[in-house]
């Protein structure tokens, strides 16, 4: 009987000790999803719900805030959902291409870390709405989806952190903008979220 190569066997025991305590089916796919479809949203934002109004132009007064304001709830709504949903189908997908269980306690712990920051986020965002001051809306959820991501890169793909950074860096950059929040949320959730995903793609889905 043949032995086994000893670095060989190290090997396979520090991928299944990755394996268990990180999770690192990231899809490549997911980024892409996400990237579209925050592109659209950010699209028909300007284009079907700000783009007649004078927000961007330094003011907010609306000529009909409520309308606008159920607009963008809805349309963030959706956006999350079907956002969530791609992006859950592409990392199933590659868990099971890698032969990992996608529920473990690693996602679980992921998830509960990474959903209880946005839910966070999301309260903050939805105060801003309900006070007027749709200015700060994008630059909220930028800043709290950078954070979430931060506090799970550790359970994660390297990657993760360097994805977090930027959207925080985003986030900080339209509050200080605030007037352009708009282009911010297009670029952070859009246009970074494309590259995020063709890079995971080239490094580890076509090693795979």
């Amino acid at each position: 009987m043949q032995e086994k190569d000893p670095i060989n066997s190290l090997n396979e025991i520090k991928s299944m000790m990755q394996r268990s305590s990180k999770f690192t089916s990231i899809s490549g796919w997911s980024g892409i999803w996400v990237g579209f479809v925050g592109i659209i949203s950010a699209t028909i934002a300007y284009f079907g719900i700000l783009e007649n109004s004078s927000f961007y132009g330094g003011y907010q007064e609306f000529t009909d805030l409520s309308t606008i304001k159920i607009k963008l709830i809805f349309l963030s709504i959706i956006t999350l959902i079907i956002a969530l949903t791609g992006g859950f189908f592409f990392m199933i997908k590659k868990s099971n291409q890698d032969d990992i269980k996608f529920i473990n306690p690693v996602t679980k712990r992921i998830l509960k870390k990474f959903a209880f920051i946005l839910i966070i986020g999301g309260i903050i965002s939805l105060i801003f709405i309900k006070n007027l001051n749709l200015a700060y809306f994008a630059p909220s959820t930028l800043l709290f989806y950078g954070l979430a991501l931060y506090t799970v890169e550790r359970d994660t793909i390297i990657e993760i952190k360097y994805l977090a950074t930027c959207e925080i860096i985003l986030g900080l950059l339209a509050f200080y903008f605030i007037y352009n929040g708009l282009l911010f949320w297009f670029i952070g959730f859009g246009i970074l979220h494309l590259i995020f995903g063709a890079y995971i793609i080239k490094k580890y889905d076509n090693k795979a």
